[in-house]
């Protein structure tokens, strides 16, 4: 039973999404749309209503792969085959198709494997097409593609930017055409996305829920009305999707004859260098978005309005900027910038400054460091701190590639399944793969003769290779009492965390922070993936206070206690950046006992610890390094993280 989904032309708003999802349509090379906002915005439904509006392509008829029949060097082997006996190849028009990529999705199921009924039935190695070989000249769909498994992730990559896909496996070797437009939506509540498959998406758009009455009113109503007579509701708007469909049908075919003057190169260039983007993908994909937005716009030339939007789309994902903070693309400057373009067109030699300088970042008196995870290479001398069960300690400390600090492989059942693997003298029967052991003996059937029935010898079976990933999870508690106003301390601990919070960032990690000052902790961020607010709230942190470390180490604790019985693999961490010198009680006995007990408990519970001792004086009185003993902490004088100390 097919679903009937919401028209496109009903949708309320979100326009700035409707024209992203309308010029990848008109022109796939584009390279798809990203789509972020908060729950309830009608991300999902306007991707998926869009399938209403695809226009019609010309296919081989009966192709699993989608093969144009008027580009003969992209035939796939199995048409090649049919051209090369003689064959004619049959030809149908159907429309685009948008192929919706599941989160839970497996390798076998992206690029295809082994087509185990043929290979039973005849006893030949025949492959069966995956999702790669459906979204063929279509749109992919990832919803919640930020959730999405790294491996399978890498795979997509691999494929979206060759645009074929090659599998070599069991005995397969074959070898497709997979170009699509890949379009993701996402919430940014629920994580971030890799910075390698952020630059896939040859825009982004950021929606966010209606802020009118009058909008949010028209949509309740067309909600309600959809949902009390769909059919009815979308023969209302069968007109205006049908007026879409022929302007996109009408943009296509004029897609090529579009002019574009050589000052909205430029205009593409100096916008894309003054945003200060890596590559160049961005001006490139502002002269493709700007030609489709003429087309659709029915325009016979590329205007410097159709590169403002198109700059719009193109350039919020790729200015630099810190990828930790939460920032608004500055539409202000790029009207500035676009304006100041024309009022230099007589301008023949030298190099252009443009009016608009952007301002020097704000500093704020911090002091470059390095993150303390680097330091944390081995142990102190003569202890070992316990961990969780098979997560060794040495794992802890930047890798080389971002979101896989900590993967190793498994031979229980639970983790992701990368593959398979040959039996080992250990493995017992519970994690056998049965789709890999079919794969495996269905080619000797026939040479196995038993009437049809499946033989399977020892040499056939295959057990899943299993891989568990986790990061750290890490409760950074600081000190922001009086004291770390002397000597400069906070504003170098600001600039330590800022190190640390970049690498975890890079690394997919989980991080909370919790600070303490006067009589109280507080947490000022709960442990989450999500780090854009992160530098933002420890640069805001206030100094001044006395110190209640207890108060920090109790509460730390109580989240991390938490976190262990949610995720038990998690690697839980606990960071304190203090002087050392507690002189609150929080349970009415001494403050460093209280600080201690805590310590300890700390230690019993198995939770890694990290010291890092904001005393530069080395003959004041802190009880900095006696707490990371209670703890069994590695210790850190802070002066080691500080690159002018360090050498790092």
């Amino acid at each position: 039973m097919e679903k009937i989904r919401y028209p496109f032309s009903a949708l309320v708003g979100q326009e700035l999404m409707k024209t992203a999802l309308l010029l990848n349509v008109i022109d796939p090379s584009i390279g798809g749309v990203l789509i972020k906002g908060e729950r309830g915005t009608a991300k999902s439904t306007g991707v998926r209503a869009l399938i209403d509006l695809l226009p019609e392509i010309r296919v081989v008829k009966n192709c699993p792969f989608q093969c144009d029949p008027d580009d003969t060097d992209s035939l796939c082997p199995l048409c090649r085959d049919r051209v090369r006996n003689g064959e004619t190849l049959a030809v149908v028009q159907r429309p685009i198709r948008l192929v919706n990529l599941p989160i839970g999705t497996t390798e076998d199921r992206l690029l295809g494997t082994i087509d185990i009924e043929e290979a039973i039935k005849k006893g030949k190695k025949a492959f069966e097409p995956g999702l790669l070989a459906e979204a063929h000249r279509g749109i992919l769909y990832v919803d919640e593609v930020n959730l999405l498994n790294d491996q399978i992730v890498d795979l997509l990559l691999d494929v979206a930017a060759s645009g074929v896909n090659i599998v070599e496996r069991e005995g397969i070797s074959f070898t497709h055409a997979s170009r699509f437009v890949l379009v993701g939506t996402m919430n940014p509540e629920e994580g971030d996305l890799r910075p390698q498959l952020l630059d896939r998406f040859g825009l982004c758009v950021s929606v966010k829920a209606a802020a009118s009455v009058e909008e949010r009113l028209e949509i309740i109503k067309r909600r309600i009305a959809f949902e009390t007579d769909p059919e009815g509701f979308r023969k209302q708007w069968a007109a205006e999707d049908t007026r879409l469909r022929e302007v996109i049908r009408r943009a296509r075919e004029n897609l090529n004859r579009i002019i574009i003057p050589d000052e909205m190169y430029e205009l593409a260039a100096r916008l894309a260098m003054a945003m200060e983007t890596d590559g160049h993908r961005a001006e490139i994909t502002i002269v493709k978005a700007a030609r489709a937005h003429a087309a659709l716009k029915e325009k016979s030339e590329v205007g410097k309005e159709d590169i403002h939007m198109a700059a719009r789309l193109s350039l919020p994902h790729r200015v630099k900027k810190n990828p930790l903070e939460r920032k608004e693309f500055d539409e202000e400057k790029l009207v500035q910038l676009i304006d100041q373009h024309e009022t230099h067109q007589d301008r023949t030699s030298g190099e252009w400054k443009p009016l608009y300088q952007n301002k020097p970042p704000h500093t704020k008196d911090k002091v470059s460091a390095a993150s303390p995870l680097s330091c944390v290479t081995h142990l102190c001398p003569g202890s070992h701190i316990p961990v969780i069960p098979q997560i060794p300690w040495y794992r802890i400390q930047p890798g080389s590639h971002p979101g896989r600090r900590f993967p190793f492989p498994s031979r229980h059942k639970s983790g992701i399944c990368s593959g398979l693997r040959l039996p080992g003298p250990q493995d017992r029967d519970f994690d056998l793969s049965l789709s890999g052991t079919l794969r495996a003996a269905a080619p000797y059937q026939l040479k196995r003769g038993m009437n049809g029935k499946v033989v399977i010898k020892s040499q056939d079976l295959r057990f899943n290779r299993r891989r568990r990933k986790t990061g750290l999870t890490l409760m950074l508690v600081i000190d922001s009492s009086a004291s770390m106003r002397t000597n400069n301390r906070m504003s170098r601990t600001k600039g330590i965390i800022e190190a640390l919070i970049r690498d975890m960032y890079l690394h997919r990690d989980k991080l909370g922070i919790i600070t303490f000052r006067h009589t109280d902790a507080e947490v000022l961020l709960p442990l989450t993936h999500n780090m854009h607010d992160a530098i933002s709230r420890v640069e805001e942190l206030p100094v001044g206070g006395r110190t209640p470390l207890a108060k920090g180490l109790s509460l730390a604790l109580k989240h991390l206690n938490q976190e262990m019985q949610k995720n038990p693999e998690a690697v839980p961490v606990i960071m304190v950046f203090s002087d050392g010198r507690p002189n609150v009680s929080c349970y009415g006995s001494d403050p460093l006992e209280e600080t201690l007990a805590l310590a300890r408990e700390i230690r019993r519970k198995g939770i890694q610890a990290v010291y890092v001792d904001t005393e530069l004086d080395p003959m004041a009185m802190g009880y900095g390094y006696i707490i990371s003993q209670r703890m069994n902490a590695t210790y850190i004088p802070m002066d080691r993280l500080l690159k002018e100390n360090s050498g790092l």
